[in-house]
């Protein structure tokens, strides 16, 4: 998936999956992740590629990050609802989570050097702009501009549960984990590497296993795409 300057996205040889769960702000980084929050997915959206050419409506360029962000997502959700006939429905469901809390210490986070007035030109959801990540399981985390709902959101991709932001800190942040090409372990597989729980601890905070009210989505009709 690209996200170019002027609002446009292009998606090139890709399933669809990635991009609905994009536009929903739905984990997917790994298919059991995805599956928690959205419903009645059909294998083939997974499996087909398709390519993408969209423009989101006008004032996304020179718009806070945020809500640049918001509107190309916009702009995703009225893509499948036009050329897919997707019909989805927004549901909130108490289940186990992760809540992301500060540690006994409270954070240790660096202050980012750029702030979201000034992320109008970086590229939204990948890459090395504001509200984006580097890294994932195995890799660590590498951020220059983000706030604690997008390291919770980020984090769910790898979670067997949902996390969710209840630090109260607010901002944004330029992390960079020690080590952070070697990252962490994936729960039961290398017992030689960190957990993400001793990953979260080097920035001063913690995830903390409760219950909690979880958005989830359940698509109720979805078709395959037509050419242009």
């Amino acid at each position: 998936m690209e996200f170019l300057p002027g609002g446009r996205f292009r998606s090139t040889n890709m399933p669809l999956l990635p991009v609905l769960a994009t536009a929903y702000s739905v984990p997917f980084a790994t298919i059991d992740t995805l599956r928690v929050r959205m419903k009645g997915v059909p294998d083939w959206l997974g499996s087909e590629p398709y390519d993408i050419e969209a423009t989101a409506e006008s004032g996304s360029t020179g718009a806070p990050a945020k809500l640049r962000n918001e509107r190309i997502q916009g702009m995703l959700q009225a893509v499948f609802k036009d050329r897919l006939k997707l019909i989805i429905n927004r549901d909130v469901l108490e289940m186990p989570i992760y809540a992301l809390v500060a540690g006994p210490h409270g954070p240790r986070l660096t202050a980012a050097k750029i702030q979201d007035l000034n992320c109008t030109e970086s590229a939204p959801f990948g890459g090395t702009g504001c509200h984006q990540f580097q890294g994932g399981a195995g890799r660590g985390l590498k951020a220059l501009a983000v706030d604690m709902p997008d390291l919770a959101l980020y984090l769910s991709g790898w979670s067997e549960r949902p996390i969710v932001d209840q630090t109260k800190v607010k901002g944004l942040y330029e992390i960079q984990t020690e080590g952070w090409s070697e990252g962490w372990a994936l729960p039961g597989s290398d017992p030689n590497r960190k957990t993400l729980e001793e990953v979260l601890d080097s920035l001063g905070l913690k995830l903390v296993r409760q219950k909690g009210p979880v958005v989830v989505y359940v698509i109720e009709h979805i078709e395959r795409p037509s050419g242009n």
